[in-house]
């Protein structure tokens, strides 16, 4: 008889600037990553962007409560919280994950602490699966890569983070930019160690990280991730990523115009392993400003996408 999976929270966190991909996005993370987690709860935060995060499209409230009542309604999350921001509220989560009330609220750049560290407070699963809301994930055949990341968090007691791959292959230098093949060895075994742990998605065992706490800030203002990191390191814990392109993320680098009106064929090219192998920036972001949309755009047409 089979043992059920251990229980995994989802947890996204939501803002009014992701509704011009938010349905699109949770659609396909679900389709993706193909697990039965025991709950999956978008954290809203109605207030107004600031930073670079003021930069981006804005939708509305009416918007968003409209796109997730539509997800409510078809189950693809379970439900929704929003973030209280009440004095009360803050101090308590600052104070449990900090020790200190008078933590930022925000990074310098106006990325969420509080928000986050609310979303995951609320979560009840043994393991949590955060990702943030622009996200997106190639599966090679039917198995999640969670139970994988699972299985890995159980056997090894020093990892308290679990990731995939971070993009698609990718030409490392104008030789394998010239032949379209990557000479990249393949590697030795299933996971290596990663030096970061990025907030933008990770496999999370629950007891581990509040045995980190208090986190501890190396500077103050920094990102959140920069927390976990230092934290993490302090008291022997490591994040480890899965080698090899079985799995992968990739993420948004603008969401602009461009990343919008493309956004349900990107989507698809990310879901049947469709990518450019040369192409701009770091691996795991998705260049689609300016020019660089046409990267994306040409292994779309040649693969018989009908492109408006």
């Amino acid at each position: 008889m089979n043992n059920p999976p251990p229980k995994v929270s989802f947890t996204v966190n939501v803002c009014n600037s992701d509704a011009p991909y938010l349905e699109q996005t949770l659609r396909h993370m679900m389709r993706q990553l193909n697990f039965p987690f025991c709950e999956r709860i978008a954290t809203y935060d109605p207030g107004s962007q600031v930073g670079k995060y003021a930069e981006r499209i804005q939708g509305s409230q009416n918007e968003i409560e409209r796109i997730l009542q539509t997800l409510l309604d078809d189950e693809i999350i379970y439900r929704v919280d929003i973030i209280p921001w009440t004095d009360e509220e803050q101090d308590r989560i600052l104070k449990k994950y900090f020790g200190d009330q008078d933590i930022d609220l925000k990074d310098f750049s106006g990325a969420p602490i509080y928000q986050y560290l609310y979303a995951m407070d609320a979560c009840k699963g043994d393991y949590l699966f955060h990702v943030d809301s622009d996200m997106l994930f190639y599966r090679q055949g039917e198995k999640s890569w969670i139970y994988d990341g699972l299985e890995l968090l159980i056997k090894e007691k020093q990892v308290i983070v679990a990731t995939h791959q971070g993009g698609p292959p990718q030409a490392r230098n104008w030789f394998e930019a010239l032949i379209g093949k990557s000479f990249e060895p393949k590697p030795t075994s299933d996971w290596h160690h990663a030096l970061f742990t990025s907030t933008r998605y990770f496999l999370m065992d629950v007891s581990r990280f509040h045995s980190c706490l208090p986190l501890t800030q190396e500077k103050t203002g920094e990102p959140l991730e920069n927390s976990f990191t230092h934290s993490f390191t302090l008291e022997g814990f490591q994040r480890w990523s899965m080698n090899g392109h079985t799995h992968w993320a990739i993420h948004p680098w603008k969401h602009d115009e461009n990343y919008v009106r493309y956004l349900d064929d990107l989507i698809w090219a990310v879901e049947n392993n469709i990518y450019p192998f040369k192409r701009t920036g770091f691996k795991w972001d998705m260049r689609t400003e300016g020019k660089h949309i046409n990267e994306w755009l040409a292994v779309l047409r040649k693969q018989g996408r009908a492109l408006d």
